[in-house]
């Protein structure tokens, strides 16, 4: 098929009259590197146990209330207790068990209309096998959501029409995925971990984090560089665990941005988005790691609790704190 010679006029005429629109962002460093964009396929790569769960949670609470983002969540891994909890925590900057009863049922609420949960284990027991990704897309077909995450996948089971190798299938997927993402004007996050070589990969000697764990790239993962290669935007999430100042600094890496048109760009190696966790871990402050590290961030806000500068944060923000195991418990 052909596509007409009026095909693509409508996209022209807008960036001649000034009305081409930017992805969403979430008003802070972050929107600089990622943008929220409708038809995007994005694939989020990182080592077990980085921060990833909290990170990519808050970054959907952020776009829920900013701009009534709604996301279905495939998460094979995870108890839906857990990630309510985490959701409610993020959204309130509150323990659950620290909420009111009225604001604990209006979190709860808010939460119910961003976020539909598949319960992946009543599929498995009523059918006896796992959900593939064509049950999961016609599912979320038929729900009123923008966006939808499925976490992990290599927890995803196979679709047994489509022949070949490994490498020949993941290819047909991701290709199947980006084209959905397309037709059906929404978003897709999907998450996917490293490879056991990646595991052993540390900084060199001499490096200011000698011999900590390296940030993952694209083809550490997984099945390799056909994940890249089929997405539109390609992020690394990495966190230093064992690092006695920086155990609590989430680590975004945007490596990949096809589209910079429409916003967002790939941010330097040394030069990631930092996710801060806070107290309790019930919200985070967000910039761009400085040139040098140990320095202070130039402009460090929290999206969700407004436009805080470095001279109005508390000055113990960073000073070491003690680790936090909830920090590492599950991993998203």
């Amino acid at each position: 098929m052909i596509h007409k010679q009026t095909a693509g006029l409508d996209h022209l005429r807008s960036i001649r009259d000034g009305s081409f629109k930017l992805g969403l962002g979430i008003d802070c460093d972050l929107d600089i590197h990622l943008r929220y964009k409708k038809t995007d396929f994005n694939v989020i790569a990182g080592h077990a146990n980085v921060g990833k769960t909290l990170g990519i949670l808050y970054y959907f609470v952020c776009l829920s209330i900013k701009h009534g983002i709604k996301h279905a969540i495939f998460s094979s891994e995870n108890e839906i207790g857990g990630l309510k909890d985490d959701l409610i925590s993020l959204y309130t900057g509150s323990l659950v068990k620290d909420l009111s009863d009225s604001d604990f049922e209006y979190a709860h609420y808010f939460v119910n209309e961003h976020f539909i949960f598949f319960d992946s284990d009543k599929f498995f027991y009523t059918n006896k096998r796992l959900m593939n990704f064509r049950d999961i897309i016609q599912v979320t077909n038929e729900l009123e959501v923008n966006n939808l995450v499925i976490d992990p996948y290599n927890s995803l089971g196979k679709v047994d029409d489509i022949k070949g190798n490994t490498h020949e299938y993941d290819y047909q997927v991701m290709s199947e995925l980006r084209m959905w993402c397309k037709n059906e004007k929404k978003s897709l996050y999907l998450l996917a971990h490293g490879n056991t070589d990646a595991l052993r990969k540390v900084f060199a000697k001499g490096h200011d984090f000698e011999g900590y764990p390296m940030p993952l790239v694209s083809a550490d993962i997984e099945g390799g560089g056909k994940f890249v290669n089929r997405c539109d935007n390609f992020i690394v999430i990495h966190r230093m665990t064992q690092h006695k100042e920086m155990w609590m600094q989430t680590e975004w890496h945007v490596t990949k941005v096809k589209n910079t048109k429409t916003g967002g760009k790939p941010t330097y190696k040394t030069n990631p988005v930092i996710f801060d966790a806070q107290k309790n871990l019930l919200n985070f402050l967000v910039y761009l790691r400085p040139d040098i590290y140990d320095q202070p961030p130039l402009n460090p806000i929290d999206p969700l609790r407004g436009d805080k500068q470095i001279d109005e944060i508390d000055q113990d923000m960073f000073k070491k704190i003690e680790p936090n195991q909830d920090f590492d418990v599950v991993d998203f």
